[in-house]
């Protein structure tokens, strides 16, 4: 088999085995009371438009990520579902501005900067809904790895720092594992902990199953 058939195999199995991890992620979010009935899934393998398609083009998006896009399933059917608080999943079939987030998913042209589409081969599948608190997964379709990158974490000193002269776009000093692993780890998530408003904030906070008689501590993701 030629090398370039057997990568493209090895890359559907592995777009395949995210796809499973994801619509088992969102089913334990259709569980739950935060998602309006008409929440629903929508399966690939998707067809888009051709409208859309020259959206994703115009966006500066590769064949490989508009291939992949084609493949990974969607919460659609109602708008602000959030995974965990101020972490929102996007849309790409039908959410125009789940290619905006693709283009520019760190704000750097809220700044002034002329960027557009400068994450090559990488797909942000959740974005930051909230200004301190929220979660940008982004998923390297190179190394099959997600970046966790959490709002307040951009605007904080890390704990490695990116390289001397790096871009401001540069991610990869931002934690990151296996995509595997990195959804089985919010999927284990979801089933451990309970989102529930907190009187104080009025924002959705987490709590541990263990701390439902309200004894525990309630803290922010």
């Amino acid at each position: 088999m030629p090398e370039t058939a057997q990568s493209d195999l090895e890359h559907e199995d592995r777009i395949e085995a995210i796809a499973a991890l994801l619509t088992q992620w969102y089913t334990l979010q259709l569980l739950s009371t935060l998602h309006p009935l008409d929440t629903k899934i929508s399966q690939p393998p998707h067809t888009p438009s051709p409208s859309l398609l020259s959206s994703w083009k115009t966006a500066g998006m590769s064949n490989l990520v508009m291939e992949t896009l084609k493949q990974l399933p969607y919460l659609c059917g109602a708008e602000k579902k959030e995974l965990a608080p101020f972490t929102r999943p996007l849309n790409y079939l039908d959410d125009d501005f789940a290619a905006e987030v693709w283009k520019d998913p760190f704000g750097l042209s809220e700044g002034g900067e002329k960027v557009q589409g400068y994450l090559g081969t990488c797909i942000p599948l959740t974005y930051c809904a909230g200004e301190e608190y929220g979660w940008l997964l982004l998923l390297d379709l190179h190394t099959n790895e997600i970046y966790e990158i959490s709002n307040n974490a951009q605007t904080q000193t890390q704990t490695r720092r990116p390289p001397k002269g790096a871009p401001k776009y540069y991610y990869q000093h931002y934690p990151h594992n296996p995509a595997p692993e990195t959804l089985k780890s919010w999927i284990n998530k979801t089933k451990q902990l309970l989102w529930v408003p907190d009187p104080s904030t009025g924002i959705w906070m987490q709590q541990e199953k263990d701390d439902w008689n309200g004894s525990g501590k309630v803290f922010a993701v």
